[in-house]
């Protein structure tokens, strides 16, 4: 969206913690907006973002790449873009897999099995 950006984030160990990566996030991510302000245009980030955390049942699959897509749909449901796959900032940062594609044909095989490879298994 040109005024605000939409994250998901999921965390591959059971000690993840949201704030931390949000802290990481605002303090890298405000110093590129700075490099790239100009003139009267200042780029700053909100002091508190909004946050919601996926239940359970939110997390599965299926439900999570309808969550995924929901918020890819956004700037074609502002009528930013004909399609929401023409949104240029648009992506999905997998570790080790900066170039995966959420609109690609083969992504969510990819992404599910990445996953299942990198993250920490559940206590038992």
């Amino acid at each position: 969206m040109p005024d605000h950006a939409h994250l998901i984030w999921m965390g591959l160990r059971q000690d993840s913690d949201q704030r931390d990566a949000m802290k990481f996030l605002r303090k890298h991510l405000a110093a590129r907006l700075a490099e790239s302000s100009s003139g009267d245009k200042q780029f700053q980030l909100q002091k508190q973002s909004h946050d919601n955390v996926l239940r359970e049942e939110d997390r599965r699959k299926g439900a999570f790449a309808k969550t995924c897509f929901y918020i890819l749909d956004n700037p074609r449901r502002k009528q930013l873009v004909a399609a929401s796959a023409d949104w240029p900032y648009l992506g999905a940062v997998i570790p080790g897999y900066p170039f995966l594609q959420p609109f690609a044909s083969d992504f969510w095989d990819q992404f599910w099995k990445l996953y299942q490879q990198t993250r920490e298994p559940p206590p038992p």
